[in-house]
């Protein structure tokens, strides 16, 4: 066995010392491709998300202001409040979601459910308005999360885009037409309450596919075969 030349011994990357510690926590590398089947959880949630959002239009939100006693212009701030944390979320969920998606989906699932409940349950304007902030919330994390998936999902953007705001543009239709019907039919707090259980299956459903995907991921990185000692 010889011994190393002069100057060989500790030789630092090409690329300095940081590029092996890149490589091994992916820092600056393009984040992985996803399975499309992660996409279940978010997609549901953040289709939800839209649904809440346009469960208001119409009756319900006339019903609402005549039931609760609220001034005119509480309805309108009601939509700003909803609208406002849900765009300054987004940008959350994008770039946190496109590392780990789960762990933005699920509470922006949760969310969902409290913020639901609490419309349902409110007793005055200032419950309410509360409780479009916190759907709105989860609802911006969610849109960010999905937007960041379907651009990680490679082959399948290319009809998982369309797919998606194709669904979105329909629920929105759905829920205002729903919200219309069951406020006339039964009360403005129904179309809250029967989006619970759906909410509940979107978080049911991220969970699941998340744990899948953490027993799924590799142990750790490969690694290259020792060179011999000459």
């Amino acid at each position: 066995m010889t011994a190393p030349s002069p100057g060989t011994a500790n030789q630092v990357p090409p690329n300095g010392p940081s590029a092996s510690v890149i490589v091994v926590i992916g820092g600056d590398g393009p984040p992985p491709g996803r399975p499309a089947w992660l996409l279940i959880g978010p997609a549901l949630t953040a289709l939800l998300g839209v649904y809440l959002l346009a469960v208001t239009f119409g009756p319900l939100g006339t019903a609402m202001q005549r039931d609760l006693h609220l001034s005119d212009s509480v309805i309108p701030g009601h939509l700003v409040a909803y609208l406002l944390p849900a765009l300054m979320a987004v940008p959350v969920g994008v770039l946190v979601g496109r590392r780990w998606p789960t762990a933005i989906a699920l509470p922006a699932g949760v969310l969902l459910v409290i913020g639901t409940l609490l419309s349902a349950l409110a007793p005055g304007g200032g419950s309410l308005l509360f409780s479009r902030l916190l759907t709105g919330v989860g609802a911006g994390l969610a849109w960010g999360v999905t937007a960041a998936l379907v651009a990680q999902m490679r082959a399948q953007r290319v009809w998982l885009g369309p797919l998606i705001g194709g669904m979105a543009v329909l629920v929105l239709g759905l829920g205002a037409a729903s919200g219309a019907l069951l406020t006339r039919g039964l009360t403005w707090r129904m179309p809250f309450v029967l989006a619970v259980p759906f909410e509940v299956v979107a978080v049911l459903v991220t969970a699941v596919t998340g744990i899948v995907a953490l027993t799924r991921r590799p142990s750790g990185p490969a690694q290259p075969p020792a060179a011999p000692l000459t």
